[in-house]
């Protein structure tokens, strides 16, 4: 056969970045990848949460209907693949690692297929999250690894060269003068010493058949060779091996753990990722991100749940006040709280019809103007402003999770009564700190968890002036803030010193004034929402990524190899 022909016609497929050999593919981008390609893909923060699957199971298991476990009709079944080939995984938040029993109509293959997207959240925290982990934590060990080396090999070299000088010190004092005549005389004390043993032991040699003395017994012991015996020895084996029972072995300090700042590293320019119009709003105020696919924005009077990938309105809340602030925030279980319209504190399940009041509103003085709900106690922290006053005071009132009350910030003499004036948006910080935006002070005033303050900013060091809206707050304990006077998003550190702008208005994809902000903690982005004049745009912005030089061949070290990870990584 000719092999020219043979030749063309074999097709091959690179990898879509590099033109290496195609190894895995990923369903969220429809790419080709090679296995280098694939690391970086899977623990990069913009990608990590695609469906990345090497290419023999994409071939083996191509898409196709699936029959549900659920169902006791053989004909039903899952809703099938798209046209666009999109593999029919099951959402991450259904995984349960239960015994699977499989219905009796399922072939091997389709339970085969079922189990694995069972597992998908597995394989996820496994590819994206744990392996990246490791690779950090034994770069750190590495690095100790050399430190460590080098610092022991100049201790002991230190060591040594000191205790060589102790015995050079000795030599040369035993050398000292005339060895031969002090060896002499050394030799003349041992003499005179073992004669001075004998005749001791003549004289009392005959009293031994008569009596028992304790001198006569030392020096018999004394001249005579002694060892061990068999029964004795045992006797120390037994004594040394009770007492190695004995040892404990006690930890010898904290558990390595890899620091934020080994796994994030800012980037030197940010970028918009991505922007999609939202249905249902004409601004976006605030944004309460759920989940990188599901976010809840509002505007004055509309409180929408959107679907990120296209824009579109989930579900809708028809009883939220009517205020342009942040009035609602999303706790660990992924469920909507709000201020609806009565200035209640409402929690909606997720089944998106259980509603429960957590916080009723009595006080017809002071009203609720923005709510937080805090990732590390589950506490609510609620911005008040007093209405029945021409001068505007607001306070933060702290609830617990079923709406107990807590603590009022302010509360003592060393916080100013007139902190705050309109505390239209409130986060809370890594360390406990609170931060409310308030635009009547032109601020972001922030208090210690004990309601201390600790400092207000008031703009960059450039002297602009501030008008602060949404604001939260990243893993690393960076304080975001959107300012509406400049059209920026501005970013300081923990104790208020101004960082650097993360977006202005010569970011490519920002067309509008920065309103709203939430940090999604899954892929480590911000959500910015438009505050201009009709315009429903909300874009990804990325500024923080992981540190790609990791992703080596260090990931199949531990034991994850191709074959091992090919069902979803």
């Amino acid at each position: 056969m000719d092999p020219t022909r043979i030749s063309t016609q074999v097709s091959v497929k690179h990898c879509s970045l590099c033109q290496g050999d195609t190894e895995y593919y990923c369903y969220g981008c429809q790419q080709d990848l090679c296995i280098q390609c694939k690391k970086l893909h899977v623990i990069d923060l913009s990608t990590k949460h695609h469906i990345v699957t090497s290419y023999s199971e994409k071939m083996k298991y191509p898409p196709k209907p699936v029959k549900t476990l659920q169902s006791q009709d053989p004909k039903q079944v899952i809703s099938a693949r798209s046209q666009n080939h999109e593999p029919c995984v099951m959402p991450f938040t259904e995984y349960k690692p239960h015994k699977i029993i499989p219905p009796v109509w399922l072939s091997p293959l389709e339970l085969s297929e079922i189990q694995r997207q069972q597992c998908s959240r597995r394989i996820y925290d496994l590819r994206g999250e744990t392996i990246y982990y490791r690779s950090v934590l034994l770069e750190g060990l590495r690095y100790d690894r050399e430190t460590g080396h080098k610092a022991v090999t100049i201790r002991g070299q230190s060591k040594a060269e000191m205790r060589g000088q102790v015995l050079k010190d000795l030599i040369d004092e035993v050398l000292a003068g005339d060895l031969k005549d002090r060896c002499i005389i050394q030799k003349t004390r041992m003499t005179r010493h073992m004669t001075k043993l004998l005749r001791y032991y003549h004289r009392f040699e005959q009293l031994s058949e008569t009596m028992e003395t304790r001198p006569f017994k030392f020096l018999r012991i004394v001249t005579q060779k002694h060892s061990l015996r068999k029964d004795d020895m045992k006797t120390i084996i037994n004594i040394l091996v009770n007492l190695m029972k004995e040892i404990r072995l006690v930890p010898s300090g904290i558990p390595r753990r890899a620091g934020v700042e080994d796994l994030l590293t800012l980037l030197s320019s940010p970028v918009v990722q991505k922007s999609l119009s939202v249905t249902g709003v004409k601004y976006c105020y605030h944004i309460s991100c759920v989940t990188p696919d599901r976010v809840w924005v509002s505007d004055v009077k509309n409180l929408i749940l959107t679907d990120t990938a296209t824009g579109k309105q989930l579900h809708r809340v028809k009883d939220s006040v009517n205020v342009m602030s942040g009035k609602h925030t999303v706790n660990c279980e992924g469920e909507l709280i709000y201020i609806d319209k009565e200035n209640n504190i409402i929690k909606l399940c997720n089944d998106m019809k259980t509603t429960t009041t957590l916080i009723k509103h009595t006080d017809t003085t002071w009203r609720p103007q923005c709510v937080y709900c805090s990732p590390s106690s589950g506490d609510l922290l609620v911005g008040m402003y007093r209405c029945d006053t021409e001068t505007f005071t607001g306070k933060v009132m702290r609830y617990d999770n079923t709406g107990k009350r807590k603590q009022t910030i302010p509360h003592n003499d060393n916080t100013p009564h007139d902190l705050y004036r309109n505390p239209d948006y409130i986060t809370e910080n890594n360390n406990g700190d609170v931060l409310v935006s308030d635009y009547g002070r032109h601020a972001v005033v922030v208090t210690s968890g004990e309601g201390v303050h600790r400092f207000s900013y008031t703009g960059p060091p450039s002297g602009s002036h501030l008008e602060p809206r949404g604001i939260c707050t990243d893993v690393m304990s960076h304080i975001l803030v959107s300012d509406s006077y400049t059209h920026t998003v501005q970013m300081l550190d923990r104790d208020g010193q101004f960082l650097s702008d993360v977006l202005t208005r010569q970011t490519p994809g920002m067309n509008y004034k920065p309103c709203g902000l939430s940090y999604d903690v899954t892929t480590h982005a911000v959500w910015v929402g438009s505050g201009s004049y009709n315009n429903n745009t909300m874009s990804v912005c990325r500024y923080i990524n992981r540190h790609l030089h990791l992703a080596d061949e260090r990931e199949y070290d531990c034991g994850f190899d191709k074959e091992q990870t090919q069902a979803g990584m």
